[in-house]
Order: C-alpha cells, then structure tokens, then sequence
C-alpha cells in the first residue's frame, strides 16, 4: 500500500483528515507547547507514528508519521493564512 520510492501518495480523504485532527489535538500540547511541556524529538516521531498508525485503520493508504506532521504543518500554515485575509478584508 505504500507508495514506491519516488511515487507520490495519494492526497489525504476527507476521513483521513479527520482521523489526523483528532490524534493531533489531544497531543497537541506535547508536538507544539511551551518547550517545559513539550518531549523529546524521539518520543514527537513516536506520537506521530502512532497516529499513522491510526489514520492506516481506516484502509485507504498506509501514512508515515513524517507524512502526517506534514499535512499537519500544511493545513496549520494554510488556515492561519486564509484567517489573516479573512481579518484584513474585515477591517
């Protein structure tokens, strides 16, 4: 189900993103609190495989952890970008 070195994946479904956002707001303070609540780089790719792991339940395509913190990072940057416009024609 993975895909072969130097395929790209197929985007996330709809059912997959969900599945990431709910792994990653319980953990959120772990991956990306104040750096006294925050653990080692060791033990943020464990909780990051562990919702690969996860979101691979659910049979569409197996994720890597590293692919899921990205897709992460992706809609993070993208929903504080489209939040900013949504302000400054607001104003």
């Amino acid at each position: 189900m993975a895909a072969a070195s130097g395929e790209r994946a197929p985007a996330f479904t709809a059912q997959e993103l969900e599945k990431l956002v709910d792994g990653v707001l319980p953990q959120y303070t772990l991956l990306y609190g104040p750096p006294d609540q925050q653990v080692s780089a060791h033990q943020k790719k464990d909780i990051w495989r562990a919702i690969a792991k996860d979101i691979g339940t659910l049979g569409v395509h197996q994720r890597r952890g590293t692919h899921c913190r990205k897709r992460w990072e992706d809609i993070h940057r993208w929903s504080k970008k489209t939040a900013e416009a949504q302000l400054g024609m607001a104003s």
